[in-house]
């Protein structure tokens, strides 16, 4: 029993410092804490604009906690092209992210209603 706890130490510390290597190979982790930090800042305070410029010059750093903040605020200030072009630039891992597939039909039903809405409403007059 004692064994099999060492090797599962073992294997807990491994996976530890892998993703530790794999997030630090390019940049900082506190860089992209610091950009969650701003971005978090200017969203709560509608600060839309300036957010997703950001968003666009610090996409590399960009975590799947970051991505999600600028989806859910492109489906608020209803920026759908750019919420598109965020989706477009997603990483495989970040598009299999459950939280960020709620953004995402979050950001796409939006559109998808007043269009249809729109639709029933021709329909009606006609």
């Amino acid at each position: 029993m004692l064994f099999i706890k060492n090797i599962y130490s073992i294997y807990r510390f491994q996976r530890v410092l892998s993703i530790y290597q794999k997030n630090n190979t390019k940049f900082s982790n506190s860089s992209s804490i610091k950009l969650n930090l701003t971005l978090q800042k200017l969203f709560g305070s509608k600060q839309y604009k300036e957010a997703f410029e950001i968003v666009d010059q610090n996409f590399d750093i960009c975590t799947d906690i970051t991505i999600n903040m600028a989806i859910k605020a492109c489906a608020i200030s209803k920026d759908y092209t750019r919420g598109i072009n965020i989706h477009r630039k997603l990483p495989s891992h970040s598009i299999n992210n459950s939280y960020i597939q709620a953004s995402l039909i979050q950001l796409y039903s939006k559109p998808f209603i007043l269009l249809i809405t729109i639709i029933l409403y021709n329909k009606a007059n006609i």
